[in-house]
């Protein structure tokens, strides 16, 4: 540190010889149709459905609404005991934690949980 302020090393002052050229323009509605589609569906959650048959789509929108659907066939107890341990480790945080933000709030304890 000199003065206060952090010394860099002098590699940082050097210019990057690499450069990444500007893509062309694009047309104004290409440009809004990618921009709404990155805004509103950045994970493209449709692409799943793309070159299905249509049970295929049933299936796949109805594990879209109740993943348990999808997940379930796979489930096993060594699963089931590992939920068990975090919901009890979760539980043995929480509630303390709510009691005692109730107390700093001088409420009663048992509006924390």
């Amino acid at each position: 540190m000199v003065n206060g302020d952090y010394a860099y090393p002098s590699a940082m002052n050097v210019e990057s010889v690499h450069r990444v050229a500007i893509p062309p323009p694009q047309p104004f509605l290409k440009s809004l149709k990618y921009s709404m589609k990155e805004t509103f569906f950045p994970d493209d959650p449709l692409r799943k459905f793309k070159n299905q048959s249509a049970s295929k789509k049933f299936v796949l929108a109805l594990q879209h609404f109740l993943p348990i659907l999808e997940w379930a066939p796979q489930y096993t107890i060594q699963f089931l005991k590992s939920d068990l341990i975090a919901g009890i480790t979760i539980a043995s945080l929480a509630i303390p934690q709510g009691i005692s933000y109730a107390k700093l709030a001088n409420l009663p304890p048992i509006l924390g949980l």
